[in-house]
């Protein structure tokens, strides 16, 4: 009877037990979550009086303060800082706060009144992907405060990738709000998680929150860390940073039209952003009228649905896709228009006259990659226009005076190749919309927008072969009939960057170079994959392969130069040229065993193709602008094909401002000062030479 008893005792002692350690562990678990029963207290002031209704953070949580600028925050588990959105009309440096978990009050914000009023226009300075090491930030820092100096924006913005751990600690110090005379702020980019307790840790012990808000003059500013990817494991839920973009938005006057800095793209293309389970964020419901990125490496901006994607490349060298190195400004108006100016490292024109020239043709935009062409007594240039809002097109001129005879207004930039043949022009702008005009007199014969696939644009160089227009990108390619723009076949890939290689045929194939992943052959007629090359040297594509014959390929980049067999892919020859860099967009000329090859960073080559050596080096100036790959400094960088003239001399200009005249054998016999970079092939008309140059100008010499 006692022992029935005492069981009977220990199963009630249990069944009490139980749901008290249930409630114990929830509350335990509850206050983790809250970040203590205290939670954070404080108060904003301005000039040390108190200011209402501004919202503070716990980085999920998001509050106003009160008529005493007094606010309380629940924290969460993850609070790491307290920070102030510090309102339009004021400004703060101090705008966060490291979180103390055995600290629950004192965490006081005071704001200065801002030199830019409350609804007021202003400018900010993006730059992007800087990718500095121990030796810190270099010479072009430079060139960013002299823009600091003139422009005077409200801030500076660095969108991600400082980059790496010897990067994170030197970044800081070589460019912060002291010594670049404006406030500067970072966003956190997929190199910027690195080895530690959790991968942003490094960059929050330095530059703070990795999300947070501020106003300036009528836009809510909203920085946001890189989505997913980052080097090192992130210490927060994906969804954490959604959570608190909604809480902050939940707090923003309705009034404020909204711009988010964030590494990458963004996350979908209807900026709907979707997060735990069902919820949804519409961020166009919220005002969005811009996202700020870099990660590509790309000079790109792109109008979706009433919002701009501005992408920036890299103020201090070429870009991925060899986009022209940089900053950006970026202007908005009390009517929240979006104006911007990219300024360029080092050469921002308008470029000196050239002399002795015949005439010279000023075109609306900058010529990149695009060649000049001469056709049926006509002169052909197309533009890029790398700002918003954008003016870019087709040129025609008069090759007799340079008068326009008719020029064509693109949707965005063309930055490569023009086709004119048979009385028509074939273009492709960087949104893959495919143009055909009568060459004659710019009508448009029809226009189709091609895929792009997995690429955020495209800069390729089109084709034609056959009556078939080769258009899109690596990531997705497209053939056209010329006649009618029809679509003969689609081959979506959904690999490899952008970059300036031309689609080239050889016999039934249509070789595409697929940038930081392979050298590809598809079947021209079908667009089947015939063959692919990863080779590590060959996978980097910023340069155009050239048709040795109808069975080889000369294929130059990284620090090699390549024979491939246009039937397999297969790598027959491969020589290493240590310090070369191949990575110019131009493709090398082939003459017997003799190959002409531009490189980024030494000029010309000559080379003898049977016994794989550099029998000679042409060397030009430093260039003026960066475009390939990576490319700084002195680079000496060719990015224009070479073509031969009809006395068998051989034309080729540079990106340092100048255009040479060479015998076969490498003689320099003439050079012209064109005094802005040339990334194009000229051209030769009745004993002259039209050359088109990045200032956008189209320049007619004597030869």
């Amino acid at each position: 009877m006692y022992r029935r008893i005492h069981l009977m005792s220990k199963k009630y002692i249990m069944l009490i037990l139980i749901p008290v350690v249930i409630i114990a562990a929830a509350v335990i678990i509850f206050l983790c979550v809250q970040g203590g029963a205290g939670g954070y207290s404080g108060k904003v002031t301005a000039e040390g009086k108190p200011l209402a209704n501004v919202s503070v953070s716990d980085g999920r949580n998001v509050v106003k303060t009160d008529d005493n600028g007094a606010f309380t925050l629940k924290g969460y588990r993850k609070t790491r800082f307290i920070t102030v959105t510090a309102p339009a009309g004021y400004t703060t440096e101090n705008y966060y706060i490291p979180a103390d978990k055995s600290k629950h009050e004192g965490y006081d914000f005071d704001l200065e009144k801002s030199s830019i009023a409350a609804g007021e226009a202003h400018s900010f300075l993006q730059i992007s992907d800087t990718e500095i090491g121990e030796d810190g930030v270099g010479e072009w820092v430079n060139y960013l405060k002299d823009i600091a100096e003139n422009e005077k924006p409200a801030f500076l913005i660095h969108t991600g990738d400082i980059c790496y751990e010897p990067g994170l600690k030197k970044h800081i110090e070589g460019m912060n709000t002291e010594n670049m005379g404006v406030p500067v702020r970072y966003t956190i980019g997929n190199h910027d998680y690195v080895d530690g307790k959790y991968g942003e840790e490094l960059f929050e012990s330095l530059y703070g929150p990795v999300w947070y808000s501020f106003e300036v003059g009528n836009v809510h500013y909203i920085v946001t860390p890189f989505q997913t990817g980052g080097d090192y494991k992130s210490g927060y839920n994906k969804n954490d940073r959604w959570r608190w973009l909604a809480n902050d938005l939940a707090n923003t006057d309705e009034s404020m039209n909204i711009v988010i800095f964030n590494h990458n793209a963004p996350p979908s293309d209807d900026y709907v952003i979707s997060y735990d389970l069902g919820k949804k964020l519409d961020l166009k419901e919220h005002n969005l009228i811009a996202w700020i990125f870099g990660h590509y490496h790309y000079n790109y901006i792109e109008e979706n649905e009433g919002v701009l994607n501005i992408s920036t490349a890299r103020p201090d060298c070429g870009g991925i896709d060899s986009s022209v190195s940089g900053a950006r400004m970026v202007h908005i108006s009390e009517a929240w228009d979006i104006t911007t100016d990219m300024i360029y490292y080092d050469f921002n024109g308008p470029a000196p006259e050239v002399q002795g020239a015949k005439w010279s043709a000023q075109l609306d935009g900058n010529v990149l990659f695009c060649n000049t062409v001469v056709h049926d007594n006509k002169v052909y240039a197309a533009t890029v226009d790398e700002d918003y809002p954008r003016t870019c097109g087709i040129y025609c001129l008069n090759p007799i005076d340079g008068s326009v005879m008719w020029n064509f207004t693109t949707k965005n930039s063309v930055k490569n190749n023009i086709v004119v043949e048979n009385g028509v022009l074939i273009a492709q702008d960087c949104d893959g919309n495919v143009y055909c005009l009568d060459s004659h007199n710019g009508s448009e014969k029809w226009n189709t927008s091609v895929a792009l696939g997995s690429s955020l644009n495209t800069s390729s160089g089109i084709c034609v072969s056959d009556g078939v227009v080769y258009t899109g990108c690596a990531a997705a390619v497209t053939a056209l009939d010329i006649n009618t723009g029809e679509k003969l076949w689609e081959n979506i890939r959904n690999h490899g960057e952008a970059s300036p290689a031309e689609f080239v045929t050889v016999g039934d194939k249509l070789i595409v170079s697929s940038h930081w992943d392979a050298l590809v052959a598809l079947d021209k007629n079908t667009g089947k994959e015939l063959w692919e090359n990863k080779d590590e040297d060959i996978r980097f594509r910023s340069s155009t392969p050239a048709v040795v014959n109808e069975n080889t390929l000369l294929v130059a980049d990284s620090d090699a130069v390549m024979l491939v067999d246009a039937n397999t892919g297969e790598i027959t020859s491969k020589t290493d040229f240590e310090g070369y860099n191949f990575s110019s967009s131009a493709q090398p000329l082939v003459a017997g065993d003799i190959a002409y090859i531009p490189t980024a960073n030494k000029g010309l080559v000559i080379m003898n193709l049977k016994s794989n050596e550099i029998v000679k080096e042409v060397q030009v100036g430093k260039a003026m602008l960066y475009t390939a790959p990576y490319t700084s400094g002195d680079s000496m960088t060719i990015e224009s094909s070479l073509i031969s003239l009809s006395d068998g001399s051989l034309l080729f200009g540079a990106s340092d401002g100048k255009l040479y005249i060479m015998s076969a054998d490498g003689e320099m016999t003439k050079t012209y000062d064109i005094g802005a970079p040339i990334f194009g092939s000229a051209a030769e008309y009745n004993g002259n030479i039209i050359v088109s140059d990045y200032s956008g100008r189209v320049v007619c010499l004597d030869r």
